[in-house]
């Protein structure tokens, strides 16, 4: 199974992020676009792994859901991975509370460590994949698509559970299926936030 581990978008978030693009999609630059159906955070990609280790992963992510409360995050701006003059991977960004969903998944990536899963050796930008160039795009693409989406809003993006995904590669693209879902249940991370909200 080729799974990843991910936030799901609203439709709303979803719907404004696919009418923004839509424009730049009809350009003919070789850029395979994320359908809207797809759009998500990822936090961690697993990559193929045998089913009798779905279960060591599940229990991983089950632990750190239980350590942390439901937050919001809003999604705005764009950029680009490794930067507007070389654009490989093309992004809408996210606002705070940065702070938060990186601890989720830095907790992730111990957790699933501990599961015989080697961690990210990059930092995580927390994003949402919009499109991935297949080749060479013209030097000032990237800043056109820049001056497209940035200072742009898409939206809130309410962070209830992370969601285990499956990914099946096919002629017309990928198809994510929920393998599972950890809804968000509190724990020490919401103790540690009432207590700074108090003090």
């Amino acid at each position: 199974m080729r799974l990843f581990t991910g936030i799901a978008l609203p439709e709303e978030c979803r719907a404004a992020v696919a009418g923004a693009v839509a424009p730049l999609r009809a350009d003919p630059a070789p850029v395979s676009w994320v359908a809207p159906g797809n759009l998500h955070i990822t936090m961690k990609f697993l990559g193929e792994i045998s089913r009798d280790r779905v279960g060591a992963v599940v229990d991983a992510l089950a632990g750190v859901a239980a350590n942390f409360r439901p937050f919001l995050l809003s999604a705005e701006g764009a950029g680009a991975f490794p930067g507007t003059r070389n654009p490989r991977v093309l992004w809408v960004g996210l606002r705070e509370p940065l702070e938060l969903v990186r601890e989720l998944q830095e907790n992730m990536e111990s957790a699933l460590s501990g599961a015989g899963f080697p961690r990210e050796d990059r930092p995580f930008h927390p994003h949402i994949t919009v499109g991935r160039a297949r080749g060479v795009l013209p030097p000032a693409w990237g800043d056109r698509f820049l001056r497209a989406l940035s200072g742009r809003r898409f939206g809130e993006v309410p962070v209830p559970k992370i969601t285990l995904y499956e990914s099946r590669l096919s002629p017309g693209g990928a198809v994510y299926t929920v393998v599972r879902e950890f809804p968000l249940s509190g724990g020490a991370r919401g103790r540690r936030e009432n207590k700074e909200r108090s003090q």
